[in-house]
Protein backbone atom coordinates (compact mmCIF):
# COMPACT_ATOMS: atom_id res chain seq x y z
CA UNK A 1 0.00 0.00 0.00
CA UNK A 2 2.73 2.04 0.45
CA UNK A 3 4.13 2.12 -2.66
CA UNK A 4 0.72 2.06 -4.39
CA UNK A 5 0.51 5.44 -2.65
CA UNK A 6 4.00 6.73 -3.17
CA UNK A 7 3.86 6.10 -6.79
CA UNK A 8 -0.28 8.49 -7.03
CA UNK A 9 1.63 11.16 -5.42
CA UNK A 10 5.26 11.04 -7.73
CA UNK A 11 2.37 11.01 -10.64
CA UNK A 12 0.31 13.67 -9.21
CA UNK A 13 3.31 15.94 -8.63
CA UNK A 14 4.56 14.85 -12.51
CA UNK A 15 0.75 15.70 -13.75
CA UNK A 16 1.34 19.63 -11.92
CA UNK A 17 4.37 19.62 -13.53
CA UNK A 18 3.35 19.34 -16.70
CA UNK A 19 -0.23 21.28 -16.43
CA UNK A 20 2.07 24.47 -15.51
CA UNK A 21 4.46 24.18 -18.76
CA UNK A 22 2.01 23.71 -20.82
CA UNK A 23 0.07 26.89 -19.68
CA UNK A 24 3.21 28.86 -20.55
CA UNK A 25 3.29 27.52 -23.88
CA UNK A 26 -0.53 28.43 -24.37
CA UNK A 27 -2.81 31.13 -24.39
CA UNK A 28 -6.27 30.66 -22.32
CA UNK A 29 -9.18 31.12 -23.80
CA UNK A 30 -11.83 33.50 -22.41
CA UNK A 31 -15.32 31.96 -20.76
CA UNK A 32 -17.56 31.00 -22.99
CA UNK A 33 -21.09 31.10 -22.88
CA UNK A 34 -23.13 27.75 -24.15
CA UNK A 35 -26.40 28.47 -22.98
CA UNK A 36 -28.23 31.47 -21.85
CA UNK A 37 -31.32 29.26 -20.08
CA UNK A 38 -30.28 25.69 -19.26
CA UNK A 39 -33.76 23.81 -17.81
CA UNK A 40 -31.54 22.95 -14.35
CA UNK A 41 -28.06 23.41 -12.75
CA UNK A 42 -26.97 19.93 -11.87
CA UNK A 43 -24.31 18.96 -14.09
CA UNK A 44 -22.12 15.96 -14.07
CA UNK A 45 -19.85 14.23 -16.77
CA UNK A 46 -20.90 10.05 -17.41
CA UNK A 47 -18.09 7.81 -17.39
CA UNK A 48 -18.15 7.91 -21.78
CA UNK A 49 -17.24 11.87 -21.65
CA UNK A 50 -21.12 12.58 -22.10
CA UNK A 51 -22.41 16.09 -20.28
CA UNK A 52 -25.65 15.48 -18.65
CA UNK A 53 -28.03 17.86 -16.85
CA UNK A 54 -31.11 16.31 -14.76
CA UNK A 55 -33.53 18.65 -13.36
CA UNK A 56 -37.52 18.25 -11.93
CA UNK A 57 -40.15 18.63 -13.93
CA UNK A 58 -42.56 20.14 -10.77
CA UNK A 59 -45.43 17.41 -10.15
CA UNK A 60 -44.37 14.88 -12.76
CA UNK A 61 -40.96 13.72 -12.93
CA UNK A 62 -36.88 13.92 -13.16
CA UNK A 63 -35.44 14.71 -16.67
CA UNK A 64 -32.08 15.01 -18.61
CA UNK A 65 -30.58 16.58 -21.55
CA UNK A 66 -27.13 15.42 -22.88
CA UNK A 67 -24.20 16.45 -24.31
CA UNK A 68 -21.57 14.75 -26.45
CA UNK A 69 -20.04 18.22 -27.83
CA UNK A 70 -19.31 19.61 -24.70
CA UNK A 71 -22.05 21.72 -24.07
CA UNK A 72 -22.38 22.94 -27.56
CA UNK A 73 -25.54 21.45 -28.23
CA UNK A 74 -28.01 19.24 -25.81
CA UNK A 75 -30.35 15.88 -26.55
CA UNK A 76 -33.96 16.57 -25.99
CA UNK A 77 -35.35 16.09 -22.81
CA UNK A 78 -35.40 12.28 -21.59
CA UNK A 79 -37.36 11.07 -17.97
CA UNK A 80 -35.68 9.55 -15.75
CA UNK A 81 -37.70 8.67 -13.04
CA UNK A 82 -41.58 9.50 -12.22
CA UNK A 83 -41.17 11.79 -8.60
CA UNK A 84 -43.84 14.34 -8.09
CA UNK A 85 -43.08 16.38 -4.80
CA UNK A 86 -39.54 17.64 -5.27
CA UNK A 87 -38.13 20.96 -4.54
CA UNK A 88 -35.55 22.87 -5.66
CA UNK A 89 -32.45 22.02 -7.42
CA UNK A 90 -31.31 18.22 -7.43
CA UNK A 91 -27.74 17.09 -6.44
CA UNK A 92 -26.23 14.84 -8.71
CA UNK A 93 -23.05 12.26 -7.80
CA UNK A 94 -21.59 10.10 -10.22
CA UNK A 95 -19.61 6.91 -8.24
CA UNK A 96 -16.83 4.70 -9.14
CA UNK A 97 -19.56 2.58 -11.00
CA UNK A 98 -20.52 5.05 -13.14
CA UNK A 99 -24.06 5.03 -11.57
CA UNK A 100 -25.93 8.09 -10.92
CA UNK A 101 -27.52 9.32 -7.87
CA UNK A 102 -29.99 12.25 -7.47
CA UNK A 103 -30.36 13.53 -4.39
CA UNK A 104 -33.85 15.86 -3.79
CA UNK A 105 -35.37 18.41 -1.36
CA UNK A 106 -39.12 17.41 -0.34
CA UNK A 107 -41.50 19.65 1.66
CA UNK A 108 -43.43 17.96 4.17
CA UNK A 109 -46.47 19.71 6.05
CA UNK A 110 -48.48 22.33 4.67
CA UNK A 111 -47.54 25.23 7.63
CA UNK A 112 -45.51 27.74 8.17
CA UNK A 113 -43.31 26.79 11.12
CA UNK A 114 -40.36 25.12 9.97
CA UNK A 115 -39.27 22.30 12.22
CA UNK A 116 -42.90 22.29 14.12
CA UNK A 117 -45.42 22.10 10.72
CA UNK A 118 -43.14 22.86 7.71
CA UNK A 119 -39.94 20.60 6.75
CA UNK A 120 -37.62 19.73 3.78
CA UNK A 121 -36.06 16.14 3.92
CA UNK A 122 -33.60 14.92 1.79
CA UNK A 123 -34.58 12.02 -0.42
CA UNK A 124 -32.50 10.06 -3.05
CA UNK A 125 -32.66 7.97 -5.88
CA UNK A 126 -29.72 5.91 -7.68
CA UNK A 127 -29.46 4.09 -10.96
CA UNK A 128 -28.38 0.04 -10.94
CA UNK A 129 -27.19 -1.93 -13.64
CA UNK A 130 -25.37 0.48 -15.64
CA UNK A 131 -27.61 3.21 -15.00
CA UNK A 132 -30.38 1.30 -16.97
CA UNK A 133 -32.62 2.06 -13.97
CA UNK A 134 -33.38 3.70 -11.25
CA UNK A 135 -33.98 2.83 -7.70
CA UNK A 136 -37.46 3.96 -6.34
CA UNK A 137 -36.84 7.64 -4.34
CA UNK A 138 -36.41 6.87 -0.54
CA UNK A 139 -36.21 9.65 2.21
CA UNK A 140 -33.10 9.84 4.04
CA UNK A 141 -33.13 12.34 6.30
CA UNK A 142 -35.69 14.26 7.89
CA UNK A 143 -35.99 17.66 9.15
CA UNK A 144 -35.82 21.36 7.66
CA UNK A 145 -32.82 21.14 5.20
CA UNK A 146 -31.74 24.32 3.17
CA UNK A 147 -30.40 23.81 -0.39
CA UNK A 148 -28.16 20.98 -1.35
CA UNK A 149 -25.05 22.41 -3.13
CA UNK A 150 -23.16 19.17 -3.77
CA UNK A 151 -22.06 15.68 -2.51
CA UNK A 152 -19.04 13.42 -2.94
CA UNK A 153 -17.33 9.51 -2.75
CA UNK A 154 -14.28 9.10 -0.76
CA UNK A 155 -11.71 6.80 -2.05
CA UNK A 156 -12.71 4.36 0.30
CA UNK A 157 -16.21 4.21 -1.48
CA UNK A 158 -18.10 5.93 1.41
CA UNK A 159 -20.98 8.68 0.18
CA UNK A 160 -20.57 12.17 1.77
CA UNK A 161 -23.97 14.31 1.51
CA UNK A 162 -22.86 17.68 3.50
CA UNK A 163 -25.98 19.57 4.59
CA UNK A 164 -27.52 21.77 7.09
CA UNK A 165 -30.33 21.83 9.02
CA UNK A 166 -32.84 23.64 11.56
CA UNK A 167 -32.44 22.91 15.22
CA UNK A 168 -35.72 22.46 16.61
CA UNK A 169 -35.93 25.58 19.03
CA UNK A 170 -33.66 27.50 17.52
CA UNK A 171 -34.14 31.17 16.42
CA UNK A 172 -32.50 33.14 13.51
CA UNK A 173 -30.50 35.52 15.28
CA UNK A 174 -27.05 35.29 17.40
CA UNK A 175 -24.46 33.69 18.87
CA UNK A 176 -24.78 31.11 16.17
CA UNK A 177 -27.94 31.38 14.04
CA UNK A 178 -31.19 28.88 13.95
CA UNK A 179 -29.06 25.96 11.45
CA UNK A 180 -26.19 23.51 11.81
CA UNK A 181 -24.07 21.65 9.05
CA UNK A 182 -23.17 17.94 9.26
CA UNK A 183 -23.20 15.21 7.12
CA UNK A 184 -25.27 11.57 5.84
CA UNK A 185 -23.00 9.20 4.65
CA UNK A 186 -23.76 5.64 2.96
CA UNK A 187 -21.23 2.92 3.07
CA UNK A 188 -23.12 0.72 0.16
CA UNK A 189 -23.93 2.57 -2.41
CA UNK A 190 -26.55 4.40 -0.97
CA UNK A 191 -28.86 1.67 0.49
CA UNK A 192 -28.34 2.75 3.63
CA UNK A 193 -27.31 5.85 5.58
CA UNK A 194 -26.49 7.01 8.61
CA UNK A 195 -26.15 10.97 10.33
CA UNK A 196 -22.92 12.20 11.22
CA UNK A 197 -22.96 13.28 15.21
CA UNK A 198 -21.10 16.42 13.86
CA UNK A 199 -22.82 19.42 14.62
CA UNK A 200 -20.92 23.03 13.18
CA UNK A 201 -21.96 26.44 13.52
CA UNK A 202 -20.69 29.92 12.62
CA UNK A 203 -21.08 33.28 14.39
CA UNK A 204 -23.58 35.80 13.81
CA UNK A 205 -24.10 39.70 14.59
CA UNK A 206 -27.21 41.54 15.38
CA UNK A 207 -28.07 43.78 12.52
CA UNK A 208 -27.14 41.69 9.86
CA UNK A 209 -28.95 42.92 6.55
CA UNK A 210 -30.63 39.27 6.14
CA UNK A 211 -31.81 36.11 7.95
CA UNK A 212 -29.22 34.93 10.84
CA UNK A 213 -29.58 31.24 9.78
CA UNK A 214 -25.25 30.69 10.67
CA UNK A 215 -24.31 28.16 9.22
CA UNK A 216 -25.43 26.56 5.70
CA UNK A 217 -25.01 25.51 2.39
CA UNK A 218 -21.89 23.35 2.57
CA UNK A 219 -19.89 21.41 -0.25
CA UNK A 220 -16.71 19.49 0.28
CA UNK A 221 -14.09 17.88 -1.56
CA UNK A 222 -11.41 14.83 -0.55
CA UNK A 223 -7.78 15.91 -0.37
CA UNK A 224 -5.02 14.13 -1.60
CA UNK A 225 -3.48 13.66 2.18
CA UNK A 226 -7.11 11.66 2.37
CA UNK A 227 -8.90 14.75 4.34
CA UNK A 228 -11.68 15.67 3.37
CA UNK A 229 -12.33 19.80 3.25
CA UNK A 230 -15.67 21.63 3.60
CA UNK A 231 -16.52 24.98 2.85
CA UNK A 232 -19.56 26.56 4.49
CA UNK A 233 -21.88 29.83 3.67
CA UNK A 234 -21.82 32.00 6.68
CA UNK A 235 -23.26 36.02 7.88
CA UNK A 236 -19.66 36.58 8.77
CA UNK A 237 -18.13 37.92 5.99
CA UNK A 238 -15.70 35.15 5.06
CA UNK A 239 -16.64 31.43 3.81
CA UNK A 240 -16.04 29.11 6.97
CA UNK A 241 -13.83 25.38 6.35
CA UNK A 242 -14.07 22.27 8.26
CA UNK A 243 -11.56 18.91 8.09
CA UNK A 244 -12.55 15.29 8.51
CA UNK A 245 -10.53 11.91 8.33
CA UNK A 246 -13.54 10.33 7.38
CA UNK A 247 -17.01 12.24 6.06
CA UNK A 248 -18.01 11.79 9.78
CA UNK A 249 -16.33 13.36 12.19
CA UNK A 250 -15.57 17.14 11.78
CA UNK A 251 -12.96 19.67 13.01
CA UNK A 252 -14.64 22.95 14.53
CA UNK A 253 -15.40 25.24 11.37
CA UNK A 254 -12.97 28.65 11.00
CA UNK A 255 -13.15 31.47 8.85
CA UNK A 256 -11.20 30.73 5.42
CA UNK A 257 -9.53 33.43 3.12
CA UNK A 258 -12.45 33.52 1.46
CA UNK A 259 -14.33 36.44 1.76
CA UNK A 260 -17.89 35.89 0.76
CA UNK A 261 -21.49 38.16 0.62
CA UNK A 262 -23.44 35.23 2.27
CA UNK A 263 -23.59 32.72 -0.78
CA UNK A 264 -22.27 29.21 -0.83
CA UNK A 265 -19.37 28.27 -3.07
CA UNK A 266 -18.68 25.01 -4.92
CA UNK A 267 -15.70 22.88 -5.57
CA UNK A 268 -14.60 20.60 -8.24
CA UNK A 269 -11.37 18.29 -8.53
CA UNK A 270 -9.59 18.43 -12.23
CA UNK A 271 -8.65 15.29 -14.23
CA UNK A 272 -5.10 16.96 -13.86
CA UNK A 273 -5.19 17.22 -9.93
CA UNK A 274 -5.73 20.95 -9.31
CA UNK A 275 -8.82 21.99 -7.41
CA UNK A 276 -11.07 24.89 -8.57
CA UNK A 277 -13.42 27.18 -6.31
CA UNK A 278 -16.55 29.02 -7.43
CA UNK A 279 -17.69 31.72 -4.95
CA UNK A 280 -19.23 35.53 -4.54
CA UNK A 281 -16.56 36.81 -3.60
CA UNK A 282 -18.28 39.95 -2.60
CA UNK A 283 -19.01 42.53 0.03
CA UNK A 284 -22.42 42.62 1.03
CA UNK A 285 -24.26 46.10 0.69
CA UNK A 286 -24.62 48.91 4.04
CA UNK A 287 -28.10 49.82 5.05
CA UNK A 288 -30.48 52.75 3.36
CA UNK A 289 -31.80 54.72 6.33
CA UNK A 290 -31.68 51.37 8.31
CA UNK A 291 -32.95 49.25 6.11
CA UNK A 292 -31.46 46.17 4.90
CA UNK A 293 -30.39 46.06 0.80
CA UNK A 294 -30.43 42.60 -0.53
CA UNK A 295 -26.70 40.45 -0.58
CA UNK A 296 -24.17 41.21 -3.12
CA UNK A 297 -24.20 38.26 -6.05
CA UNK A 298 -23.85 40.45 -9.09
CA UNK A 299 -20.32 38.42 -10.06
CA UNK A 300 -19.62 34.74 -9.36
CA UNK A 301 -15.58 34.18 -9.00
CA UNK A 302 -13.54 31.65 -9.38
CA UNK A 303 -9.82 31.06 -8.52
CA UNK A 304 -7.97 27.91 -8.88
CA UNK A 305 -4.61 26.07 -6.98
CA UNK A 306 -2.15 23.33 -7.67
CA UNK A 307 -1.12 22.89 -4.28
CA UNK A 308 -3.98 21.20 -2.42
CA UNK A 309 -5.49 24.69 -1.56
CA UNK A 310 -2.59 25.92 0.08
CA UNK A 311 -2.20 29.27 -2.43
CA UNK A 312 -4.85 30.41 -5.18
CA UNK A 313 -4.32 31.89 -8.42
CA UNK A 314 -7.48 33.75 -10.01
CA UNK A 315 -9.98 35.67 -8.00
CA UNK A 316 -11.54 36.65 -11.36
CA UNK A 317 -15.08 37.04 -12.08
CA UNK A 318 -16.63 34.15 -13.63
CA UNK A 319 -19.73 35.32 -14.67
CA UNK A 320 -21.31 38.40 -14.14
CA UNK A 321 -24.85 38.63 -13.67
CA UNK A 322 -26.48 40.13 -16.96
CA UNK A 323 -29.46 41.75 -16.03
CA UNK A 324 -26.76 43.96 -12.80
CA UNK A 325 -26.93 47.32 -14.56
CA UNK A 326 -30.58 47.22 -14.99
CA UNK A 327 -33.38 47.93 -11.70
CA UNK A 328 -33.88 44.53 -10.10
CA UNK A 329 -36.98 42.71 -9.47
CA UNK A 330 -38.86 43.51 -6.70
CA UNK A 331 -39.19 39.69 -5.32
CA UNK A 332 -37.24 36.55 -5.36
CA UNK A 333 -33.31 35.51 -4.99
CA UNK A 334 -31.25 37.01 -7.98
CA UNK A 335 -27.90 36.97 -9.43
CA UNK A 336 -25.28 35.00 -9.68
CA UNK A 337 -25.45 32.45 -7.00
CA UNK A 338 -25.46 28.84 -6.14
CA UNK A 339 -22.97 27.47 -8.85
CA UNK A 340 -22.43 23.65 -9.86
CA UNK A 341 -19.95 22.79 -11.89
CA UNK A 342 -17.96 19.37 -13.64
CA UNK A 343 -15.46 18.53 -15.79
CA UNK A 344 -14.83 17.61 -19.53
CA UNK A 345 -12.14 14.51 -20.16
CA UNK A 346 -10.28 17.38 -21.99
CA UNK A 347 -9.91 19.32 -18.80
CA UNK A 348 -12.13 22.10 -19.35
CA UNK A 349 -15.06 23.16 -16.67
CA UNK A 350 -18.58 23.50 -18.17
CA UNK A 351 -20.51 25.98 -15.16
CA UNK A 352 -24.16 26.24 -14.45
CA UNK A 353 -25.23 29.14 -11.92
CA UNK A 354 -27.41 31.70 -11.65
CA UNK A 355 -30.64 32.69 -9.92
CA UNK A 356 -33.89 34.56 -10.81
CA UNK A 357 -35.34 34.80 -14.64
CA UNK A 358 -32.92 35.80 -17.38
CA UNK A 359 -29.96 34.90 -14.98
CA UNK A 360 -29.26 31.44 -15.07
CA UNK A 361 -26.67 30.66 -17.68
CA UNK A 362 -24.18 27.69 -18.50
CA UNK A 363 -20.44 28.49 -19.50
CA UNK A 364 -17.74 26.63 -20.34
CA UNK A 365 -14.15 28.39 -18.78
CA UNK A 366 -10.38 27.49 -19.85
CA UNK A 367 -8.48 26.21 -16.64
CA UNK A 368 -5.34 28.08 -17.92
CA UNK A 369 -7.75 31.30 -17.88
CA UNK A 370 -8.44 31.24 -14.07
CA UNK A 371 -5.06 30.98 -13.31
CA UNK A 372 -3.51 33.76 -15.99
CA UNK A 373 -1.49 36.66 -14.70
CA UNK A 374 -3.24 39.56 -16.85
CA UNK A 375 -5.73 40.92 -18.29
CA UNK A 376 -6.96 44.34 -20.69
CA UNK A 377 -9.61 45.99 -22.11
CA UNK A 378 -10.49 48.91 -24.69
CA UNK A 379 -14.04 48.39 -24.42
CA UNK A 380 -14.06 47.20 -28.21
CA UNK A 381 -16.32 44.46 -26.87
CA UNK A 382 -18.23 47.00 -25.17
CA UNK A 383 -19.31 47.23 -21.34
CA UNK A 384 -19.96 43.62 -20.72
CA UNK A 385 -16.88 43.42 -18.47
CA UNK A 386 -17.63 45.79 -16.32
CA UNK A 387 -20.07 46.37 -13.71
CA UNK A 388 -21.38 49.98 -14.00
CA UNK A 389 -24.81 50.28 -12.40
CA UNK A 390 -25.63 53.13 -9.60
CA UNK A 391 -28.11 51.75 -6.44
CA UNK A 392 -30.19 54.82 -6.00
CA UNK A 393 -33.17 55.85 -3.47
CA UNK A 394 -34.88 54.35 -0.90
CA UNK A 395 -34.47 50.58 0.10
CA UNK A 396 -38.36 48.59 0.35
CA UNK A 397 -37.74 45.23 1.67
CA UNK A 398 -33.97 44.03 0.62
CA UNK A 399 -35.20 45.73 -2.86
CA UNK A 400 -33.28 48.92 -4.26
CA UNK A 401 -33.36 50.49 -7.60
CA UNK A 402 -30.43 50.60 -10.18
CA UNK A 403 -29.55 52.53 -13.04
CA UNK A 404 -26.66 52.28 -15.98
CA UNK A 405 -24.01 54.98 -14.75
CA UNK A 406 -20.91 55.43 -16.80
CA UNK A 407 -21.28 54.90 -20.70
CA UNK A 408 -19.14 54.17 -23.61
CA UNK A 409 -18.69 57.18 -25.48
CA UNK A 410 -17.40 58.11 -29.12
CA UNK A 411 -13.43 58.42 -28.71
CA UNK A 412 -12.53 62.17 -29.48
CA UNK A 413 -9.34 61.06 -31.92
CA UNK A 414 -10.14 57.87 -33.16
CA UNK A 415 -12.61 57.44 -35.43
CA UNK A 416 -15.14 54.15 -34.53
CA UNK A 417 -13.08 53.65 -31.75
CA UNK A 418 -14.86 54.21 -27.79
CA UNK A 419 -13.72 55.48 -24.52
CA UNK A 420 -15.57 54.75 -20.89
CA UNK A 421 -16.74 58.18 -19.91
CA UNK A 422 -17.35 58.60 -15.79
CA UNK A 423 -18.90 61.59 -14.67
CA UNK A 424 -21.74 62.78 -12.01
CA UNK A 425 -24.99 63.39 -14.32
CA UNK A 426 -27.67 64.90 -11.79
CA UNK A 427 -28.11 65.04 -7.77
CA UNK A 428 -27.46 61.37 -7.64
CA UNK A 429 -23.59 59.70 -6.70
CA UNK A 430 -21.48 60.12 -8.58
CA UNK A 431 -21.06 57.30 -11.84
CA UNK A 432 -18.67 54.20 -10.88
CA UNK A 433 -17.36 51.56 -13.04
CA UNK A 434 -15.64 48.32 -11.43
CA UNK A 435 -13.14 46.24 -13.15
CA UNK A 436 -11.82 42.34 -11.99
CA UNK A 437 -8.44 41.31 -12.97
CA UNK A 438 -6.39 38.45 -11.85
CA UNK A 439 -5.55 38.54 -8.09
CA UNK A 440 -1.97 39.40 -7.10
CA UNK A 441 -0.37 40.65 -3.56
CA UNK A 442 1.94 42.20 -6.16
CA UNK A 443 1.38 43.66 -9.84
CA UNK A 444 0.20 46.67 -11.41
CA UNK A 445 -2.74 48.62 -13.45
CA UNK A 446 -2.39 50.80 -16.44
CA UNK A 447 -4.78 53.10 -17.66
CA UNK A 448 -5.00 56.05 -20.06
CA UNK A 449 -6.75 58.56 -18.86
CA UNK A 450 -8.53 62.08 -20.57
CA UNK A 451 -9.52 64.70 -18.05
CA UNK A 452 -12.01 67.22 -20.27
CA UNK A 453 -12.49 70.62 -19.63
CA UNK A 454 -15.73 70.80 -17.17
CA UNK A 455 -14.16 67.74 -15.06
CA UNK A 456 -15.69 67.94 -11.62
CA UNK A 457 -13.20 65.70 -9.75
CA UNK A 458 -12.34 61.43 -9.53
CA UNK A 459 -11.23 58.61 -8.03
CA UNK A 460 -9.06 55.81 -8.90
CA UNK A 461 -8.91 53.27 -6.35
CA UNK A 462 -7.94 49.31 -6.01
CA UNK A 463 -9.75 46.71 -3.84
CA UNK A 464 -9.22 43.06 -3.20
CA UNK A 465 -12.87 42.09 -3.79
CA UNK A 466 -16.07 43.78 -5.70
CA UNK A 467 -17.37 46.24 -3.86
CA UNK A 468 -21.15 47.81 -5.30
CA UNK A 469 -20.59 51.02 -7.15
CA UNK A 470 -21.52 54.02 -4.73
CA UNK A 471 -21.07 51.51 -1.57
CA UNK A 472 -20.74 54.16 1.18
CA UNK A 473 -18.40 51.58 2.76
CA UNK A 474 -15.91 51.31 -0.19
CA UNK A 475 -13.83 54.57 1.99
CA UNK A 476 -13.07 52.05 4.37
CA UNK A 477 -12.83 48.91 2.44
CA UNK A 478 -10.72 50.40 -0.62
CA UNK A 479 -6.64 49.43 -0.66
CA UNK A 480 -5.69 52.07 -2.61
CA UNK A 481 -6.99 55.54 -3.60
CA UNK A 482 -5.36 58.13 -6.19
CA UNK A 483 -8.12 61.17 -5.80
CA UNK A 484 -8.04 63.91 -8.11
CA UNK A 485 -9.54 67.18 -7.71
CA UNK A 486 -11.72 69.35 -10.33
CA UNK A 487 -8.40 71.34 -11.75
CA UNK A 488 -6.67 67.82 -12.20
CA UNK A 489 -4.08 67.69 -9.67
CA UNK A 490 -3.47 64.20 -8.08
CA UNK A 491 -3.43 64.30 -4.45
CA UNK A 492 -0.12 65.16 -3.06
CA UNK A 493 1.09 65.08 -6.95
CA UNK A 494 0.83 67.05 -9.96
CA UNK A 495 -1.51 68.53 -11.96
CA UNK A 496 -3.08 66.43 -14.78
CA UNK A 497 -3.22 68.58 -17.88
CA UNK A 498 -6.89 69.04 -19.23
CA UNK A 499 -7.65 67.99 -22.57
CA UNK A 500 -4.85 65.64 -23.44
CA UNK A 501 -4.47 61.89 -22.72
CA UNK A 502 -2.10 60.92 -19.92
CA UNK A 503 -0.38 57.31 -18.78
CA UNK A 504 -1.07 56.46 -15.27
CA UNK A 505 -0.06 53.17 -13.96
CA UNK A 506 -0.65 51.88 -10.16
CA UNK A 507 2.29 49.65 -9.37
CA UNK A 508 1.38 48.04 -5.80
CA UNK A 509 3.43 45.59 -3.41
CA UNK A 510 1.25 44.21 -0.14
CA UNK A 511 4.09 43.22 1.09
CA UNK A 512 5.60 46.24 1.51
CA UNK A 513 1.90 48.36 1.96
CA UNK A 514 2.58 50.51 -1.25
CA UNK A 515 1.60 51.33 -4.52
CA UNK A 516 3.68 53.73 -6.40
CA UNK A 517 1.89 55.43 -9.15
CA UNK A 518 3.82 56.95 -12.58
CA UNK A 519 2.33 59.76 -14.79
CA UNK A 520 3.49 59.34 -18.30
CA UNK A 521 6.15 56.77 -17.65
CA UNK A 522 7.45 59.60 -14.67
CA UNK A 523 6.98 58.45 -10.79
CA UNK A 524 5.55 61.18 -9.01
CA UNK A 525 4.50 59.38 -5.74
CA UNK A 526 3.78 56.88 -3.32
CA UNK A 527 0.43 55.85 -2.14
CA UNK A 528 -0.32 54.85 1.33
CA UNK A 529 -1.94 51.82 2.06
CA UNK A 530 -5.37 51.87 3.92
CA UNK A 531 -6.66 48.99 5.93
CA UNK A 532 -4.59 45.80 6.36
CA UNK A 533 -6.90 43.50 4.51
CA UNK A 534 -5.38 40.27 3.95
CA UNK A 535 -7.01 40.00 0.07
CA UNK A 536 -4.87 39.92 -3.06
CA UNK A 537 -5.82 42.91 -4.81
CA UNK A 538 -8.22 42.27 -7.98
CA UNK A 539 -10.17 45.06 -8.53
CA UNK A 540 -10.07 48.97 -10.45
CA UNK A 541 -12.64 51.14 -8.73
CA UNK A 542 -13.50 54.41 -11.18
CA UNK A 543 -16.01 56.80 -9.78
CA UNK A 544 -16.96 60.44 -10.33
CA UNK A 545 -16.06 62.16 -7.06
CA UNK A 546 -17.83 65.89 -8.23
CA UNK A 547 -19.95 67.72 -6.03
CA UNK A 548 -22.46 68.37 -8.22
CA UNK A 549 -23.86 67.49 -11.85
CA UNK A 550 -20.19 67.18 -14.07
CA UNK A 551 -21.42 66.85 -18.01
CA UNK A 552 -17.75 66.24 -19.21
CA UNK A 553 -16.25 63.80 -16.34
CA UNK A 554 -13.31 61.45 -17.36
CA UNK A 555 -12.98 59.42 -20.05
CA UNK A 556 -10.96 55.80 -20.17
CA UNK A 557 -9.26 54.83 -23.42
CA UNK A 558 -7.28 51.72 -22.40
CA UNK A 559 -6.90 49.10 -18.98
CA UNK A 560 -4.40 46.67 -18.44
CA UNK A 561 -3.35 44.73 -15.38
CA UNK A 562 -0.70 42.32 -14.64
CA UNK A 563 -0.04 40.49 -11.35
CA UNK A 564 3.46 39.53 -10.64
CA UNK A 565 4.04 35.95 -10.55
Amino acid sequence: MTVIRGTIRITWIFQLLLVSLVSQVRSADSPVLLQASPPGKAIVTLPGGELCILYMVSGKHCASIRSIDGGATWSEPRVEFEFRNPAGVPVVLVDREGELHAFMLVLRGSGRTPTVDYFYDIWHAATRDGRSRWSDPKRIFEGYVGALNGVLQLESGRIVVPHQFWVPGLRSEPPTGSHVVTTSTSDDGGRSWRLSPARLTSPCRSGYIGSNYGATEPVAVQLRDGRVWMLIRTQTGFLYESFSPDGVEWSEARPTRFRSSNSPANLLRLPDGRLVVFWNNCENPSRVDGEPVYTTRDALHVAISGDEGRTWKGFREAFRDPNRNRPPPRRGDRGTAYPFSTATRDGQVILSTGQGEGRIALVRIDPEWIGASAREDDFSAGLEGWSVFKPFGPAEYYWRDRVQGPRLVDHPTRAGAKSLQVRRTDEKSGDEAVWNFPAGRRGQVSLRVLLPEGFGGGVIALAGRFIQPAEPAAERLEVFRLRLDAAGRIEGGPVLAKGRWHALRLAWDLNRNRCSVAVDGKAVLDLPRLNNDSDPLSYLRLRSSATSPDPAGMLIERVAATRDE
